[in-house]
């Protein structure tokens, strides 16, 4: 029913593993490893809470050696058709509200991130480097800004980002579900982990 797509976030990982990248690294690209990252997310609606997740889901980031981090840009993409609420009445519904075959995706595209505290070359699960992004979300076709906090931290030859963030589908376009006795919350809250492959070499500096 609810669906939110905290993407945006995950991006913010790509950051960390850049603050002191070589040079030898510009313009290479940082894949997402699908396997090691997660989204799930939680909707509120009369008497209960559900909760889902997303099932498919891809995305790169950038490395510019010029930039402070240097990783400014990213673009992740979940396919709407794959995300699950495990109840298969329940995401036929919420397939149907995100008009899938419309909407095969919702994206996030990252445009800018700050170091707010922390060290992002020395970060490591205990002790990870706080950051903001922004970016811009399409979700239903309509395009948002979409910014908020993530943490970030290198774990050997991936770069990790997690945290929560809340979407407000009311401001894509989404009609609040009203069904009976049934009506579902416009705030979707999402936690996230994304994990970037970095390159061999780099990976090997540390």
């Amino acid at each position: 029913m609810n669906l939110r797509t905290p993407l945006l976030h995950l991006v913010a990982v790509t950051v960390l593993i850049l603050s002191g990248s070589p040079l030898c690294f510009a313009g290479q690209n940082l894949p997402l490893d699908a396997k090691g990252s997660s989204l799930t997310f939680v909707g509120d609606a009369f008497l209960h809470t559900f909760k889902g997740e997303a099932r498919e889901f891809s995305g790169s980031a950038t490395l510019d050696a010029d930039a402070t981090p240097p990783v400014q840009k990213a673009s992740l993409r979940f396919k709407t058709a794959a995300l699950t609420t495990f109840n298969d009445k329940r995401d036929q519904n919420m397939r149907d509200w995100l008009k899938i075959e419309v909407h095969p995706d919702v994206t996030f595209t990252l445009e800018s991130v700050k170091l707010v505290e922390g060290d992002s070359k020395q970060a490591d699960p205990q002790h990870p480097a706080r950051f903001t992004v922004n970016g811009t979300l399409t979700l239903n076709g309509v395009k948002q800004p979409f910014g908020g906090a993530a943490l970030g931290w290198r774990d050997k030859d991936r770069l990790i980002v997690s945290g929560d963030a809340v979407v407000d589908t009311s401001k894509f376009g989404l009609p609040q579900i009203k069904q009976a006795f049934l009506t579902v919350g416009t705030q979707v809250k999402t936690s996230y982990r994304f994990s970037f492959i970095l390159p061999q070499a780099y990976a090997a500096t540390k």
